[in-house]
């Protein structure tokens, strides 16, 4: 098994962020890899699944990239963006990277039925209302997103078999994950 997630540095710039917060342990929970769950959170805390790999490294997918999709139920979709291989975690080239989807694109993917959209960047539409208005639009689908995944050991596949774990009892609106590609 190859390990997807990011393993955090105590000493690391987005721990001293989290620990500057007023709530340290809600901010925690939003840095490394994490899934944002603000009005539903995942059913299981582990899931062993298939996952269709998209690479988005020149551009991120439109309707037409994602129309060979014929279904993603019980699935993830995972997009490699290449944003953590070019940009260190936590700095503000690393966040400066658009890797956002249209609203157009993120209905057409969700009608595919995923339970999981995982991405290598700090997630799919501009921080702040928007990328939470996106995760609640994947929430209401049965989708939750994967932020911060490591997926430089994927190159050039297309499909993989995934194993999530997440600390779904983590008390914040970020919940911490371990993804690992077997």
């Amino acid at each position: 098994m190859k390990q997807l997630h990011l393993i955090l540095d105590k000493n690391s710039s987005a721990i001293q962020w989290a620990n500057s917060q007023a709530d340290k342990l809600g901010a925690r929970g939003h840095v490394g890899t994490h899934i944002d769950c603000y009005t539903t959170i995942p059913n299981k805390s582990e899931y062993n699944l298939s996952a269709i790999i998209l690479d988005c490294k020149t551009s991120m997918p439109n309707l037409e990239k994602i129309q060979f999709i014929n279904s993603l139920e019980n699935m993830a979709l995972i997009l490699h963006t290449g944003n953590l291989e070019s940009n260190e975690y936590g700095t503000d080239a690393y966040f400066g990277k658009e890797t956002f989807l249209l609203e157009e694109t993120l209905n057409s993917i969700l009608a595919k039925k995923p339970l999981f959209i995982i991405i290598d960047s700090h997630g799919i539409a501009e921080k702040g209302k928007k990328h939470i208005s996106f995760d609640k639009i994947c929430e209401a689908n049965g989708c939750h997103v994967i932020e911060n995944v490591d997926l430089s050991c994927i190159q050039g596949q297309t499909s993989a078999q995934i194993k999530i774990l997440i600390n779904i009892d983590y008390p914040s609106t970020g919940k911490p994950c371990e993804l690992y590609c077997m």
